[in-house]
């Protein structure tokens, strides 16, 4: 561990890590606790590989299908990542250029930052006398 990012995937590894194991071990003190331990865990197991082995067989093949064409999805997202992380930094960037840009007073800005408000407030000033007739 010489640099901050193999610190911080080492950290990040051992909270994993240790969130896995305090899950685990949870399940087994739960289950431990019941007068019957892991009867419960072990149907449940029992009903999923019966589930399983009901599937027909377009079924298996369709599984088989997804399972192969993981790595293409892999690619895929590789291959958004850049292009993403490009859009995540132009459109607030391209935000903050057209703030400091656009031009100087809008009905709906002047709303929004309050202006309209502050200048009714000077308008209503009580040490301003008015002519009423």
């Amino acid at each position: 561990m010489h640099t901050l990012f193999d610190f911080i995937s080492n950290v990040n590894a051992m909270q994993y890590g240790l969130a896995l194991f305090f899950i685990l071990g949870f399940i087994i003190f739960y289950e431990i606790l019941k007068p019957k331990p892991f009867e419960g865990l072990l149907k449940s197991a029992a009903d999923d590989v019966k589930f399983i082995k009901a599937q027909r067989k377009e079924t298996s093949v369709q599984l088989i299908k997804k399972i192969a064409l993981a790595p293409m999805y892999i690619l895929f997202y590789l291959a958004a990542v850049p292009v993403l992380f490009v859009q995540g930094f132009s459109i607030p960037l391209g935000k903050g250029i057209a703030t400091v840009t656009s031009a100087g007073w809008s009905p709906v800005r002047a709303y929004f930052t309050g202006s309209r408000k502050a200048k009714k407030a000077q308008g209503n000033d009580p040490g301003q006398q008015t002519n009423r007739l």
